[in-house]
């Protein structure tokens, strides 16, 4: 990600865009769906419409290798993202998975890595054709994780 697209970061409260929901990727260039979510480098977060898609917050992850491991790094990996709907991967342990989800947040496991803007489209193509039940019980559910207010 290059200076200009940071500086275009955008405070985006849930009810900016109507009927939209906050996306996580795990990623560890800054532009692809690249991450395990155990080891990845950042989160970028997205807010989803059917129309748009805009980067709202660019979260750095604990280091893998660093002091915070196993069950504490995923702690704090898991609040991180809490205050969204989806989570992108391309890979998460069951343990892991588990606690997202029990966090309301549902993962979406990827087979290969590619950029986040592939995602997006679909995602929002979805969302233009009329998204499935799962998806939409998650539209009509707001946000309510610390992060909302602080994005």
């Amino acid at each position: 990600m290059n200076i200009s697209e940071l500086l275009q970061l955008q405070f985006c409260r849930s009810d900016d865009l109507l009927g939209s929901i906050r996306v996580a990727f795990c990623s560890n260039d800054g532009e692809r769906l690249d991450g395990h979510f155990g080891s990845c480098l950042q989160f970028l977060i997205y807010q989803v419409a059917e129309r748009e898609a805009r980067l709202i917050a660019l979260r750095k992850a604990p280091a893998p290798a660093g002091p915070i491991r196993g069950e504490e790094n995923i702690a704090l990996r898991v609040t991180l993202i809490s205050d969204c709907h989806l989570l992108y991967v391309l890979s998460i342990g069951g343990p892991a998975a588990a606690r997202v989800v029990n966090r309301g947040v549902h993962p979406l496991k990827r087979p290969q890595a590619g950029p986040v803007q592939e995602q997006l489209d679909a995602l929002r193509q979805v969302l233009a054709d009329g998204p499935p039940p799962w998806l939409a019980r998650i539209i009509a559910a707001p946000i309510t994780a610390e992060f909302e207010a602080t994005d």
